[in-house]
């Protein structure tokens, strides 16, 4: 895991993973400026820092710049309806604050609860709330800005826009949380099968963790690379400079 940890720090100076991170940081910031604009109508319960007055303020201005422009959105959909667009303008306002004020009450309760909980969800679905976030919730937002659209265009289209979002959003949520969880299994597999996959041994015998026959082989014969590789990991340099590791590694190799 230190490994690849290393390799994902020494990856982060090229051009390719810069613009990988750029592009997901840039998604995520986007898709959860309007995203956060519709959840404190569809769940409730949220982390102190996840519904914060930085990503309201974001939320807020995505429904203002609805609400203000909506007389040239009205002319691109030929809908209108900037009235009923104020209304959701106030009501997610209005909303926005009773959750905010949900929170205040759980901090000053003493209630234990992670500032990043994306809330849980009131949609009364017989599913899992991962699905629920993953595609029933996009889903039925969606589905109401269609229905919205022909009364106003607005609306409909914030609401459209916005379950894409949330589509987009909560995937990414997810996608980074496994990422963590995946790491830490990792960690712990290399940790504890590091030194018979340096032996040589089949993936079914270090539970997938294997490092390949011309790495032990070019590792036990330079010096200087297998210096560079201790320097990366303790627990490296511990297997490679006791005999038995050396040994272990250099009759797998012959």
């Amino acid at each position: 895991m230190k490994l690849y940890k290393e390799t994902r720090e020494l990856l982060k100076g090229t051009e390719q993973w810069k613009m990988y991170e750029w592009a997901l940081a840039l998604l995520s910031l986007i898709s959860g400026c309007f995203a956060i604009s519709v959840v404190p109508f569809t769940r409730k319960e949220f982390g102190e820092r996840y519904l914060g007055w930085l990503n309201l303020f974001f939320g807020y201005t995505v429904v203002a710049n609805f609400f203000f422009l909506g007389n040239m959105i009205g002319m691109l959909t030929r809908h209108g309806g900037s009235r009923l667009m104020g209304l959701f303008w106030l009501a997610f306002i209005a909303m926005s604050l009773y959750r905010r004020r949900e929170i205040t009450v759980k901090n000053n309760a003493g209630i234990e609860w992670h500032s990043m909980y994306i809330g849980t969800s009131l949609l009364p679905l017989p599913f899992s709330q991962e699905k629920i976030y993953k595609f029933f919730e996009p889903a039925l937002v969606f589905a109401l800005g269609h229905l919205l659209w022909t009364f106003s265009g607005q609306v409909g289209l914030w609401l459209m826009i916005s379950a894409v979002a949330l589509l987009i959003n909560n995937h990414i949520v997810f996608y980074n949380e496994r990422r963590a969880i995946l790491d830490m299994r990792d960690a712990q597999i290399e940790a504890k099968y590091l030194g018979a996959a340096l032996s040589g041994k089949p993936a079914r015998e270090t539970a997938g963790f294997v490092v390949a026959e011309s790495s032990i082989r070019l590792m036990s014969q330079d010096a200087g690379l297998k210096e560079a590789f201790a320097n990366l990991s303790p627990e490296l340099k511990e297997v490679l400079t006791s005999e038995s590791g050396v040994a272990a590694a250099t009759e797998s190799a012959r």
